[in-house]
């Protein structure tokens, strides 16, 4: 399980590094279809999507196995499998980006002290191109009919829900998920390739509003505001984040804090995703981070009423179930009586120099919000001798003097050996007594 773990943060973090890609594909898409009418900017994001991006993700593969010359031997065999399988070339070009990167890396270092002198750049080309060639050669013969059995496989059983009806329901499956923090997976690394196969035949896909519907989140946020009157100033920002920033790890605390609220995300989502399919809504490409202003942009004009019923009935449904559940347990959550004392105590003596890295899954969400956020509220406590930076769990570097990340997040950093902080809401400014406590010397 952990291994799947980091596999799966790994390809998470190989797909956010892609999102302005995907981002410009479907404004391209949406452009062409409705404000210029111009089959030549439609031309371009197919060739932005089923081209530049699987190859541009194999040297992004390469390069995180294998540094630079790995990238290169990476986008050689990205190539090759978008040349062989362009439907599933998504997922198969990490695949052998990674192992092209790896193989040529480790090769590299096993052969140098065997190269002629005055041969070594003709060697290490001959290499480089060898391997990536060998490499999207391998994925051709053994692993492109794996895989287009299991994205037909897969295609054909979301063709089922699709017909019969049943595909909102998918959010027991998504909802749970996503409060692990495995939304970047699902929303780009399993509904993305099948949501471009389905806008080859449909013109527009589903699949691309089942994960960044920001309704259910918002009605859970709306839940706690309006049953707890004493987190109103606090949760205000975080239905902004969540609904226009569309950073939906705002929302995971407060279900993770008491699960049964995942009952009303889960009723929420599927009430959101039965209004997507009776009124055929669908986007022209990914919306990232799932908020109304880039879902809205991702879709068709004639799609608009029907997004929108549906985040505001996964919203209301959503908010309704949660004020039911927090109705029979009303206490004031997230408060830490000794931490806020403790805050309240904070030395004078300010740290001369510290790098703080905020953390999260793939450290282009709630960390690069919450780090913004964090930097005002140095400049106010006048601590300039603080820097501050986003990043994801694999990254951070080995000069950082500190992390922060979400409580429920921390259990993913068994590797750390500097000092680790943690907070119920990465956005909630409230929450960080304790770390202007230690940058001030209180240790």
């Amino acid at each position: 399980m952990k291994l799947a773990g980091k596999v799966l943060k790994y390809y998470s973090r190989v797909i956010a590094e892609c999102i302005p890609l995907f981002v410009t594909a479907g404004l391209l898409s949406v452009f062409s279809a409705g404000i210029f009418q111009n089959e030549h900017l439609y031309e371009m994001s197919k060739i932005l999507s089923f081209l530049v991006i699987p190859v541009f993700m194999g040297y992004k593969a390469g390069t995180m196995c294998g540094g630079e010359v790995g990238g290169l031997a990476g986008t050689l065999a990205a190539s090759v499998v978008v040349m062989a399988e362009p439907a599933s070339a998504m997922i198969l070009s990490v695949m052998v980006g990674s192992m092209a990167g790896f193989l040529c890396k480790r090769g590299l270092d096993r052969i140098k002290n065997w190269i002629p002198p005055g041969f070594e750049m003709l060697f290490c080309n001959l290499y480089l191109a060898s391997l990536g060639l060998l490499a999207g050669g391998a994925a051709y013969v053994f692993v492109i009919p794996v895989a287009e059995w299991l994205l037909g496989f897969l295609g054909n059983g979301l063709s089922i829900m699709i017909d019969r009806g049943i595909i909102p329901f998918i959010s027991f499956v998504v909802e749970p998920l996503k409060i692990i923090f495995f939304n970047n997976w699902i929303n780009h690394g399993f509904f993305l390739p099948l949501g471009l196969e389905q806008l080859k035949t449909q013109g527009s896909s589903i699949l691309f509003l089942l994960e960044t519907n920001p309704g259910p989140g918002f009605g859970v946020l709306l839940a706690y505001t309006l049953v707890n009157r004493n987190m109103r100033k606090t949760m205000v920002s975080s239905l902004i984040i969540q609904s226009l920033g569309g950073i939906h790890e705002v929302y995971f605390p407060y279900v993770l804090s008491d699960i049964r609220l995942l009952a009303g995300a889960i009723a929420g989502s599927i009430a959101g995703n039965y209004c997507f399919m009776m009124t055929g809504s669908g986007l022209l490409g990914p919306a990232s981070p799932g908020s109304i202003i880039t879902i809205l942009i991702m879709a068709d004009k004639k799609h608009w009423l029907g997004i929108v019923m549906g985040i505001f009935v996964s919203a209301a449904v959503s908010c309704l179930l949660s004020c039911l559940i927090l109705l029979g347990k009303r206490e004031k959550p997230f408060i830490d009586k000794e931490k806020e004392q403790k805050g309240e105590e904070m030395p004078m003596k300010r740290m001369e120099h510290a790098r703080v890295y905020f953390v999260c899954d793939a450290g282009m969400g709630s960390s690069a919000m919450a780090s913004a956020l964090f930097k005002k509220k140095l400049k106010l406590e006048g601590l300039a001798g603080v820097e501050v930076f986003h990043v994801s769990a694999d990254r951070i570097p080995a000069d950082a003097d500190a992390v922060v990340c979400q409580k429920d997040f921390a259990r993913f950093l068994t590797e750390i050996h500097v000092p680790c902080f943690t907070v119920d809401n990465l956005t909630d400014m409230s929450g960080y007594k304790e770390l202007l406590n230690w940058l001030m010397g209180g240790g």
